[in-house]
């Protein structure tokens, strides 16, 4: 299954797989996906995630920060819930919402 990023208002929508094989065509990074008002990241749609997901949504996460973004992360899957604590992501945690 391939991942998508699409976006709807002012969240990111993504769905699919988030891992090694389907990130690649994700790159570079589209500049409408970060233009403000960008507020959340909606993830109950993401079907696994490894670390080179997380990876990729701690880089969104970063890029939008740098737009003058503050991002909710809404609807985490279990599986990332579980790699953030793996990697003791304290930050990322405070964001989440609606698990």
């Amino acid at each position: 299954m391939r991942a998508m990023i699409r976006r709807e208002g002012e969240a990111l929508v993504l769905e699919g797989a988030l891992n090694q094989s389907t990130i690649p065509p994700l790159w570079p990074l589209k500049p409408e996906w970060l233009a403000p008002p960008l507020e959340r990241l909606e993830l109950g749609a993401l079907s696994a995630v490894d670390s080179a997901g997380l990876a990729l949504l701690l880089e969104l996460e970063g890029q939008a920060r740098q737009q003058g973004s503050e991002l909710r992360w809404q609807q985490c899957p279990a599986a990332l819930e579980r790699l953030m604590e793996l990697y003791d992501l304290e930050l990322v945690e405070a964001r989440l919402q609606g698990t």
